[in-house]
């Protein structure tokens, strides 16, 4: 083997590191990426909940209201 078919085998075991450090990468960023999305719709829930709930609350006080002033 001389040096220019050493240079060309660690040049591509280089480029094979990096990609493999790439796609590695891609897969961590991928998943954080899910599980914060999947966190932020969780939250979200919570939100339309507490409106649901505040506007039920509201509907029953204007009833109450209404009996009271009739």
């Amino acid at each position: 083997m001389n040096r220019k078919d050493k240079v060309i085998i660690l040049g591509l075991i280089f480029v094979l590191v990096v990609l493999a450090f790439n796609i590695i990468e891609t897969i961590v960023q991928t998943v954080d990426y899910e599980n914060r999305k999947d966190s932020g719709n969780e939250r979200w829930l919570q939100v339309e909940n507490r409106i649901l709930q505040t506007e039920e609350k509201v509907n029953t006080f204007e009833e109450e209201l209404k009996r009271w002033n009739k």
